[in-house]
């Protein structure tokens, strides 16, 4: 839809996989009530829960158990005290299935998804531009004019003691070339350089909220570190994840003079996506072994992308498509990789695994495993 230089399109991600998208906070096994039997997870509403508590003189009890280290477990609390699951709609916000923790001996902590003010799962336009962000700079990459920048960046990597000082030195670096391309100026001092975000071409393109969804779409599903065999390390960390078959439904609003004076337009976003998601599985997807019991998870509507927590270093930086030479670009990786988890063995991925990083970020769902953040986008 068009109005007048803005155009406005409504967009649909369907997720391939399960997505998360984390809150920051950290849940232990006092703050939700894990029943096992169930196989469900229920997260109480505070205010209910203290008003439920003091209408049956059990609030000095319910803070003895929080202060009490050697309690660590909601549920047999209130076991201990009578309180059945019949009654947790008193009290309780929401539940969600339990998935593969109900059979972990390692469940400790929930990590969360993030929700909207009013307590509700959705999937915030930031995340969303963030992938196509880096779909767009990978897309004006392969327009060329970039050997200085890798020259910079082989030396760069070279001389730095640790990767997060090389990414944050690739950003600031990158940023202005890739994306001030508005050339706004101060009309009062032209030769003034202004800052990048006035300049970055993504202020031509806005990307709404989704619409709030379902607590039935929500799951725990652990973290599987895959490796190029095949093989793989399941850790214990479980994050409250949006299944997959969940639909979010956004807008995304371009503003057309802006980018044209970029270069760009709406368009080549959809090119954008399609070339970054074949870089990745030419640069990295294709060097791990697929088991029997992976999803087939392929776009069927739209584009591929990765979105979210744990979808893992590849989705989400520009080395390779930086460096067209595969061989440059995956000794670059893993040199970075080295840097910084130096005790996890990157110094073989060049010529042992063939890839870096040499790990491929999964998860399990109902039998069967899935790469994390994969998503599928469809113009409506």
């Amino acid at each position: 839809m068009r109005y007048g230089h803005l155009e406005k399109i409504k967009f649909k991600l369907r997720l391939l996989a399960p997505l998360f998208i984390g809150s920051g906070q950290r849940l232990t096994k006092k703050e939700y009530i894990f029943d096992t039997g169930k196989g469900k997870v229920f997260f109480p509403d505070m205010p209910k829960l203290v008003r439920f508590l003091k209408e049956r003189h059990m609030l000095t009890k319910y803070e003895s158990f929080l202060n009490n280290p050697r309690q660590k477990d909601f549920k047999g609390f209130l076991d201990a005290h009578n309180i059945g699951s019949k009654e947790y709609n008193d009290f309780i916000l929401y539940s969600i299935d339990a998935g593969e923790a109900v059979n972990s001996q390692r469940f400790r902590e929930v990590l969360t998804f993030i929700k909207d003010p009013e307590g509700r799962p959705y999937i915030p336009g930031s995340s969303l531009k963030g992938a196509l962000r880096t779909a767009i700079a990978s897309f004006v990459l392969k327009r060329g004019g970039w050997s200085y920048q890798r020259k910079s960046v082989e030396q760069g990597v070279g001389n730095f003691k640790g990767a997060k000082k090389y990414l944050s030195w690739e950003n600031k670096n990158l940023e202005e070339k890739l994306f001030a391309r508005l050339d706004i100026k101060n009309p009062r001092k032209p030769e003034q350089k202004l800052p990048v975000p006035i300049n970055d071409l993504m202020r031509g393109i806005q990307v709404s909220d989704s619409l709030p969804l379902d607590f039935k779409h929500l799951t725990l599903t652990g973290k599987y570190d895959r490796q190029p065999d095949g093989n793989y390390k399941l850790l214990p960390i479980f994050r409250e994840c949006l299944i997959p078959g969940s639909e979010a439904h956004f807008s995304i609003t371009f503003d057309l003079p802006m980018l044209k004076k970029a270069g760009l337009a709406p368009s080549d976003l959809e090119k954008a996506l399609h070339g970054f998601s074949d870089a990745y599985y030419e640069n990295f997807e294709q060097f791990f072994a697929e088991l029997p019991d992976d999803a087939l998870t392929g776009a069927q509507e739209g584009v591929d992308m990765f979105l979210g927590g744990g979808a893992g270093f590849v989705s989400k930086t520009l080395i390779y498509n930086l460096f067209p030479d595969h061989k440059r670009a995956l000794e670059l990786t893993a040199k970075i990789m080295s840097h910084q988890f130096p005790r996890h063995k990157h110094d073989k991925d060049v010529k042992v695994y063939k890839v870096s990083p040499h790990t491929l970020k999964t998860t399990f769902y109902q039998g069967q495993y899935y790469q994390m953040g994969r998503c599928e986008l469809i113009m409506e």
